[in-house]
């Protein structure tokens, strides 16, 4: 197997795959609500997109786990095709139709499923021999984000709601090609004899409690940020009403550049401060800057708390996946890392489906106070369950 320059080609498989994130997620109720859609009806669709990740991600780990030649690089390659492919549907769909809406919740859902076995590849290679630098590729991952948010935003302006399934078919291209370029790791014996002692996903939540909690944790904290991602046009209309599309692709380049040092630089953060203390840190900044957007009256305000995604986010994502590396036996890898996945799917399946009927009879900040509360009693869970086990306060992962 030749492990070559497999760090370059998993950063772009990344970037690739954040790239048709910027669409999927970014701009979806965009989207939907210019189709003619109602801010209700949007939400229950989003949801019903969350749900389904909920659902079918626990669900393709335990297919993979457990299958002797399925693995996260063909399930991914396959659920981008799927992806690409109804997205280009979308092109063929009248405006208003409501075929629409089972159209984007196919081609939208293959994000959630995908996102797990993206992650769990990285320490397969590893296993292999390679050496993979997780955060620096996941935050070049998030560099394609960042840039793809400010391309949608500012082709948006110009050529309206079509942009979005062109994106999302060009990316899921890209994705592919890079998926391909990476080579294939064969399960060798020891993997089946791990696989074989997997548990259900069920004895998965008795078995590692800590995680339970803390993946709980990241559902209410994670509450206020999904509101906020998710119907960022609304928020931004509060403050500039003509001008969202730019101002919102400009937002989510700034929010996900912030991202890139914290991730870059995760390795040697992980070393100087360890996991624990650096997720207490991270979901503390998490509420603080959901208190700082209901208070946000103008675009440079805004634009200022999008950047702190890099103490929040930027290190939320990397821990996670370090922690379910940690903390979960060898056996269950891709359930550990689906359940992380699963809890912000949770989290966007309420965020969408409370959020588009609270955004319908309630005025931005009512709903903000929600979030905002919500966040808090997250962040209290998590800094409690970091407290739990003094044991694990000084983690550090080896480079």
């Amino acid at each position: 197997m030749n492990l070559k320059g497999l760090n370059v080609k998993y950063a772009l498989a990344n970037i690739g795959f954040m790239a048709l994130a910027s669409g999927s997620i970014g701009f979806a109720y965009n989207y939907l609500s210019q189709s003619g859609f109602d801010d209700g009806t949007v939400g229950t669709v989003m949801s019903l997109v969350s749900l389904l990740g909920i659902v079918l991600g626990p669900a393709a780990a335990d297919l993979v786990d457990h299958s002797q030649r399925l693995t996260q690089k063909t399930f991914i390659t396959a659920s981008m095709v799927v992806c690409g492919v109804f997205a280009a549907i979308l092109l063929l769909i009248p405006q208003g139709a409501f075929l629409i809406l089972p159209t984007v919740i196919i081609s939208f859902m293959c994000t959630g499923i995908s996102t797990p076995q993206l992650n769990s590849m990285a320490f397969i290679y590893e296993k292999s021999g390679a050496r993979i630098n997780y955060g620096l590729c996941r935050g070049l991952g998030s560099a394609g984000f960042a840039v793809g948010s400010f391309f949608m935003g500012q082709i948006w302006a110009q050529y309206g709601r079509n942009t979005l399934p062109v994106w999302v078919v060009a990316s899921a291209v890209f994705t592919i090609v890079a998926l391909q370029l990476m080579p294939s790791v064969p399960k060798q014996h020891a993997e089946e004899e791990a696989r074989d002692k997997s548990i259900s996903m069920f004895k998965f939540f008795g078995k590692y409690k800590r995680v339970t909690v803390m993946a709980f944790a990241l559902v209410l904290m994670f509450f206020c940020h999904s509101l906020i991602q998710n119907f960022m046009a609304i928020v931004i209309g509060t403050f500039d009403s003509a001008n969202v599309e730019g101002v919102q692709g400009t937002a989510l380049l700034i929010q996900a550049m912030a991202e890139l040092p914290t991730m870059l630089c995760f390795a040697f953060l992980m070393k100087k401060f360890g996991l624990f203390r650096i997720l207490y840190i991270a979901s503390i900044m998490f509420s603080i800057k959901h208190v700082l957007v209901l208070f946000c009256g103008s675009v440079p305000m805004f634009y200022g708390i999008t950047a702190l995604q890099m103490f929040s986010m930027g290190a939320i994502l990397p821990a996670t996946v370090y922690l379910s590396n940690e903390l979960v036996n060898e056996a269950d890898q891709n359930k550990g890392q689906a359940i992380f996945v699963t809890a912000s799917t949770v989290v966007a399946l309420l965020a969408n489906f409370l959020g588009g009927w609270m955004f319908t009879f309630l005025d931005v900040k009512p709903v903000l106070i929600i979030g905002v509360v919500a966040s808090a009693i997250g962040t209290a869970v998590m800094i409690s369950a970091l407290r739990s086990d003094p044991s694990h306060q000084r983690t550090r992962v080896e480079s």
